[in-house]
C-alpha cells in the first residue's frame, strides 16, 4: 500500500490512552441491558434490547494492543465486537413488545441519552482497536479487472470452505446441529448487515454508483424463502437478537465493519468495496445452501449457476470501479479496493473462526476423550501445571465467552451443564472433563447446590498433537 492511501482504521491516535476508554466501556456496560446473562437467558426470548456483554471481563481487559489476524477469536475481539454492535444498534428502533410498564422501562433504558453519548464516545476507539489489522499490508491493485478478481476469489474460497464444512458435519453426524450454528451466524445477523447498508444508502454513501451497480444483500441468491426454510428446519426461528450469546466475534465483526464504514462519509468508497465483498460471501453461502439443502428448495426454483453468478458480480464490480475512477480519481479507486481487501481478510478470518468452532462442536466427544488423556499426562509429567479453581452456587450462569489459552474444565464436585451451540447441553458430573481450545465460544450453568471445578491451562503443542488425530482420521 502506498503512503497516499491511509489506513481505514488507525489505532495510533489512541495508543497510551486505553485506560480512559476502558473506564468509559465499564460505564457503558453498567447499563441494565448489558448485564451478564442469568440462567434463563441462554436464548433471549426475542428481546432486542437485552445484550449480555459480560461486564466483569472489563475489569481485566486492557484494550492496549489492537486485534490482529492471529487473535480474532479471543476475548478482546469478542468483547469489542459485542460492544460495537450494541452501540451501532442504539440507533435502530425496535419497539416494546407490549404495553407492560416494565417492558416500556426496559425499552426506554436501552435508548437513553447517557448510553447513546457513551457509545458515541467509544465507537472510534473500539473501531480502531477491532479493525486496524484489516487494512494493513495490502497490495492495492491499480487495474479494475485485477481488483475485481478479489470478489471471484472470495466466492471460490467460501465455496471450498462450505463444501469441506458440510462434508465434515455429515461425517461427524452433526449436520442439523451444525446448520443451526451456521444459520445463527449468517441468517440471524443478516438483518444487521442489511440495515447497515440501508442506512448508508439513505445517507447518500452509495450515490457514486447508479442503482443497478450498487452492492446488495437482498435478492434471489440466496433466496430468503430458502433461508427461512433452512432456519426453520434446524430451529433458528426466533427474532434478532435472541441468539446473541452464540454469535462468534468474526460474525459480528462483519456487521460492524459495514456499520463502521457506513457512518463515515469520508469512507464511502471503502464501504462500497466492503459491501461488494459481503455480497460475494452471501452469494457463495446461497450456492452452498442450494446444494446442501436441495430438499428444502421452494418448488419450481432453478438452482443458481455458480460460474454465471460469480462472473456477473465481478463484472458489476469492474464497472463500478471504472466509474468511480473516472469520476472521482485514483484515491477513490484505491479506497474502494481497500474496502474489498479489508472485507476479504475478514472473510478469511471468519471462515477460520467458524470452521474451528464447528470442528470442536462436532467432535465434542473426542474432546472429552482428549481431556482425560491430557489429565493423565498432567498427573504424570506436570502435576504443578497452572490452573484456576472456581466454586460456584446453584444456577450460576456463565455468559458465553472464550479463553486466550487452551483449558480443561474438570469437575471436582457438583454438576454443570456446558454448551457451545444453541440446544447443546453437555452434562458434567464429578470426575467429568472436557477440553476447550483457545478461542472456542462456550458457557455453563451450575445445576447442583454448588459446583467446584478446575481449569488447568494446557500447552499448545499438547493440544495440536491431539487435534492432528482428528485430521488424520478424516483423511483415512
Amino acid at each position: 500500500m502506498t503512503q497516499a492511501t491511509p489506513l481505514l482504521f488507525d489505532f495510533a491516535p489512541f495508543a497510551g490512552k486505553s485506560e480512559q476508554y476502558v473506564e468509559l466501556i465499564k460505564q457503558f456496560a453498567a447499563a441494565h441491558s448489558f448485564r451478564s446473562a442469568t440462567v434463563d437467558e441462554l436464548l433471549l426470548d426475542d428481546d432486542y434490547h437485552r445484550r449480555p456483554l459480560r461486564p466483569e471481563d472489563f475489569e481485566f481487559l486492557k484494550f492496549a494492543k489492537p486485534v490482529r489476524q492471529h487473535n480474532v477469536s479471543r476475548l478482546p475481539s469478542l468483547a469489542s465486537n459485542r460492544t460495537l454492535l450494541s452501540i451501532y444498534e442504539l440507533g435502530i428502533a425496535r419497539l416494546p413488545r407490549s404495553a407492560d410498564a416494565l417492558e416500556w422501562q426496559h425499552f426506554s433504558e436501552f435508548y437513553r441519552d447517557e448510553v447513546q453519548v457513551r457509545g458515541a464516545q467509544l465507537a472510534p476507539f473500539l473501531e480502531a482497536y477491532a479493525f486496524e489489522y484489516l487494512a494493513q499490508d495490502h497490495v492495492i491493485e491499480t487495474e479494475a479487472a485485477a481488483a475485481s478478481a478479489r470478489l471471484a476469489r472470495i466466492v471460490d474460497d467460501e465455496t471450498a470452505f462450505w463444501s469441506e464444512t458440510f462434508e465434515r458435519l455429515m461425517r461427524n453426524d452433526y449436520i442439523e446441529e451444525g446448520l443451526r450454528f451456521i444459520m445463527v451466524q449468517r441468517w440471524a445477523l443478516a438483518p444487521s448487515k442489511r440495515r447497515a447498508l440501508a442506512r448508508a444508502t439513505a445517507s447518500g454513501l452509495f450515490d457514486m454508483l447508479p442503482a443497478d451497480l450498487r452492492p446488495t444483500l437482498e435478492g434471489d441468491l440466496p433466496d430468503d424463502a430458502l433461508l427461512q426454510r433452512v432456519a426453520g428446519a434446524c430451529g433458528v426461528t426466533r427474532q434478532q437478537h435472541a441468539y446473541w450469546q452464540f454469535y462468534l466475534p468474526t460474525s459480528m465483526a462483519k456487521c460492524n465493519l459495514l456499520y463502521a464504514l457506513g457512518r463515515r462519509p469520508d469512507r464511502a468508497f471503502a464501504l462500497a468495496g466492503a459491501a461488494f465483498a459481503a455480497q460475494a460471501e452471501w452469494l457463495a453461502f446461497g450456492l452452498a445452501l442450494e446444494r446442501a439443502c436441495a430438499h428444502l428448495q421452494p418448488a419450481g426454483r432453478r438452482r443458481g449457476d455458480a460460474a454465471e453468478r460469480k462472473a456477473e458480480l465481478a463484472s458489476r464490480f469492474t464497472q463500478a470501479l471504472q466509474g468511480i475512477e473516472d469520476e472521482f480519481g485514483a484515491a477513490a479507486f484505491a479506497q474502494t479496493v481497500q474496502g474489498v481487501a479489508a472485507a476479504e481478510r475478514l472473510a478469511e478470518r471468519g471462515r477460520w473462526d467458524l470452521g474451528e468452532q464447528l470442528l470442536w462442536l462436532s467432535s465434542i466427544r473426542r474432546y472429552v476423550e482428549f481431556a482425560h488423556r491430557i489429565s493423565t499426562r498432567i498427573d504424570a509429567e506436570c502435576p504443578g501445571i497452572d490452573r484456576e479453581t472456581f466454586v460456584e452456587p446453584h444456577e450460576m450462569c456463565s455468559t458465553t465467552h472464550v479463553h486466550n489459552d487452551h483449558r480443561l474444565v474438570t469437575i471436582q464436585e457438583g454438576e454443570m451443564l456446558f454448551w457451545g451451540n444453541v440446544g447443546m447441553q453437555l452434562k458434567m458430573n464429578e470426575g467429568d472433563m472436557v477440553l476447550i481450545p483457545d478461542g472456542r465460544l462456550h458457557g455453563s450453568t451450575v445445576v447442583s447446590g454448588e459446583c467446584t471445578y478446575h481449569q488447568p491451562i494446557i500447552p499448545d503443542d499438547w493440544v495440536q498433537a491431539l487435534v492432528a488425530e482428528l485430521d488424520a482420521k478424516a483423511e483415512a
